[in-house]
């Protein structure tokens, strides 16, 4: 069965890549096309909060999503208000999850860093305090208590971690980005210890992320050793692991304790070992938006897919994002494709489709991730689709499943099972 099912990926690749390639070319707007328009959504479909996100991250004592609108035709933006970064915003479920799970790890490492250093904080300044307040009442606050205090406490987070790390550093200098950085490797060290105990990303695009571990390495290079050390708790992780967690775990540990050139190595011939052409991986490990946690998350999720053939199609779909939101959803296709293959039938192949990766598992059906927030049924969706439909019925594949990271409108799941889709949404959350 497997190496008729390859017979069949690689006579149809072209066929799947054309039809696939408008679906994702059309990501950042899909055109409404006349005619018809009441059978398509009119890209006004609301969707409800908790269909989008599980409970633990809607809110918890340090943060609350308060908000939810549309940023595009497959992006929701979601507004999030916490006590270590006030009101922000994320453009993407995946980016969303990140910054609820560093905004938590935040509040309460910065209110344990106050609480062990109040007596240094007393004799230095008196006592820590923003704008009549003290930042370990503010911190430890109930995120309801007033929404005052969370507007005021996030407009000066970034004065007060400063404050609280008030120690030298020797060698310090600010990159082109205008973030602290260090020429001392003690510094940089303090910095990815702090990180990996916090389970932080060392590479995070959140200035308030960067501002604490520069904070906590200066404290540590100043004397306090056990700066950033504190036990954070957090409700269980809502996203799904990969092999017991042993994937998402290496990613960490590679990032945290590899310096990038070594990274780069390991990374390299990591995606080499799984098939990929030398050129390609360059490609992917040089690329200038994927961060080296993105580049190595895609690795890792590749490498964990042995025997799957052409790997390289993931690596293809993620040289064209050109911003966090799209580097994550890279991220998130490899991912799935990961937790499919360990958890449901395994993968025979993957297939490149512009900016997608297609994939047929072992028993010859089609598979297709879609790393969209929100899918609605349109004149192009429909197109999409039916081509799909029929390119399945001629080469004979066996099924046809769509694994999404998030929801599907009813139109569009009514117009998917017409066409003999079976629809998993919210892939990547636990069920």
């Amino acid at each position: 069965m497997r190496n008729s099912t390859m017979t069949r990926a690689g006579a149809s690749r072209t066929v799947v890549a054309a039809a696939c390639s408008v679906l994702l070319l059309a990501g950042a707007a899909l055109p409404r096309l006349a005619g018809a328009q009441g059978s398509y959504d009119q890209g006004d479909a609301s969707i409800a909060l908790d269909r989008l996100l599980p409970e633990s991250l809607i809110a918890s004592g340090q943060h609350r999503v308060t908000g939810v609108r549309r940023a595009g035709a497959y992006r929701m933006e979601f507004e999030i208000e916490s006590e270590a970064a006030g009101t922000q915003s994320a453009e993407s479920i995946a980016l969303a999850v990140i910054r609820i799970q560093e905004a938590r790890t935040l509040a309460q490492a910065t209110n344990q860093f106050a609480q062990d250093n109040r007596e240094l904080a007393d004799e230095m300044r008196g006592q820590i305090r923003i704008g009549g307040d003290s930042v370990v009442d503010i911190v430890g606050s109930p995120l309801d208590t007033s929404s005052k205090v969370v507007g005021q406490f996030g407009r000066n987070v970034g004065q007060t971690i400063e404050e609280l790390g008030q120690f030298p550093g020797p060698g310090e200098r600010a990159d082109a980005a205008g973030r602290t950085a260090s020429e001392d490797p003690i510094f940089a060290s303090h910095r990815r210890s702090v990180a990996g105990q916090l389970n932080l990303d060392v590479y995070s695009s959140n200035p308030g992320v960067q501002r604490f571990l520069d904070a906590m390495a200066r404290a540590r290079s100043g004397g306090l050793g056990r700066a950033g050390i504190t036990t954070v708790s957090l409700a269980r992780p809502p996203e799904v692991s990969v092999d017991g967690g042993r994937v998402q775990e290496r990613i960490r540990s590679s990032v945290l304790n590899e310096e990038q050139g070594k990274l780069f190595e390991r990374d390299r011939d990591l995606l080499l070992a799984a098939g990929v052409e030398p050129a390609l991986a360059e490609r992917l490990l040089t690329h200038p938006v994927l961060s080296p946690t993105h580049m190595s998350a895609i690795t890792e999720y590749l490498a964990f897919m042995q025997g799957v053939g052409n790997r390289g199609a993931v690596v293809e779909a993620a040289l064209d994002a050109r911003d966090e939101v799209e580097a994550l959803a890279k991220v998130q296709i490899a991912r799935m494709y990961a937790h499919y293959h360990e958890s449901w039938t395994p993968l025979s192949s993957l297939l490149g489709a512009g900016r997608l990766a297609l994939a047929l598992n072992r028993d010859g059906a089609l598979l297709v991730a879609l790393p969209f927030d929100i899918l609605e049924w349109t004149a192009e969706t429909d197109r999409v689709f039916t081509g799909l439909a029929s390119f399945a019925e001629r080469k004979q594949v066996t099924g046809r499943t769509v694994l999404l990271s998030g929801v599907a409108t009813p139109r569009a799941q009514a117009a998917l099972g017409e066409r003999g889709f079976e629809i998993y949404e919210r892939f990547l959350f636990r069920r």
